[in-house]
């Protein structure tokens, strides 16, 4: 597993979010629940990432927004667009690169 194949999950997993966010407050679109607490730490995992910094805090609390998340993604539609619950369980699986 490479680290930047996690990296480019976990900016999906950015997009994803803010796609629910856009499609949540303008559209009405079921996109499912925006969670905005796993996409400002998934922003911050990507800033550290981007400066070159190695930050176990950060790393730590996106493995707790990302555990969080997944029980909350997986209890929703499976036929939901922005599902993005095996992206995270990869992460997940993964962590030790991170």
């Amino acid at each position: 597993m490479e680290k930047q194949h996690l990296i480019s999950k976990i900016q999906q997993i950015v997009k994803d979010e803010k796609f629910k966010i856009d499609a949540f407050f303008f559209c009405g679109f079921p996109g499912g629940t925006p969670n905005e607490s796993l996409k400002k730490a998934c922003e911050k995992y990507l800033e550290t990432e981007e400066k070159g910094e190695q930050n176990t805090a950060i790393i730590q609390e996106l493995v707790a927004e990302l555990e969080k998340a997944i029980v909350i993604v997986q209890s929703e539609k499976s036929g939901n667009v922005t599902n993005n619950a095996a992206d995270m369980k990869e992460i997940l699986d993964n962590k030790a690169y991170l």
